[in-house]
């Protein structure tokens, strides 16, 4: 099983936010062999970007290489941008992330703000469907 983990789910490791611990679970999973873990090249932009404002931009890289040895970076190109301008969602972030995760054969997508995405089809045809999990829910499931 692979499974995607929105931006929110790394930050809340790193960052130890609340329920951290429920998606530290993901990696235990991981770990155990029950499942791999993608994230997109976004999600590392975007973790670099906001965790340097809160730890300092000495933490960052070092953070960065352990956490690329830990995942699967899955990479987005022209057609992942395409294919996301041509489909609805509250969040035109989170439909890249959808559209990398579809593209990158992933089982599910675990992130703190499902209904963001709930993807809607435009004008071409809607990737394919991929379940979407709050980590709580996930851990609940599979673990």
């Amino acid at each position: 099983m692979r499974v995607f983990l929105d931006t929110n789910i790394i930050l809340d490791l790193l960052l130890e936010r609340d329920g951290y611990g429920t998606s530290a679970l993901l990696f235990e999973g991981q770990d155990s062999g029950r499942w791999k873990l993608c994230v997109s090249i976004l999600t590392i932009v975007n973790v670099a970007y906001i965790y340097r404002k809160g730890v300092g931009p000495e933490e960052v890289i070092p953070n960065l290489k352990y956490l690329s040895a830990l995942v699967e970076v899955l990479p987005m190109n022209t057609s992942t941008l395409e294919e996301s301008l041509f489909l609805k969602g509250r969040d035109f972030e989170d439909v890249l992330q959808y559209v990398c995760a579809s593209a990158g054969e992933c089982d599910a997508i675990v992130t703190r703000n499902e209904k963001d995405f709930m993807i809607g089809s435009g004008l071409k045809s809607t990737p394919r469907s991929l379940p979407v999990f709050s980590p709580a829910a996930f851990v609940k499931q599979f673990v």
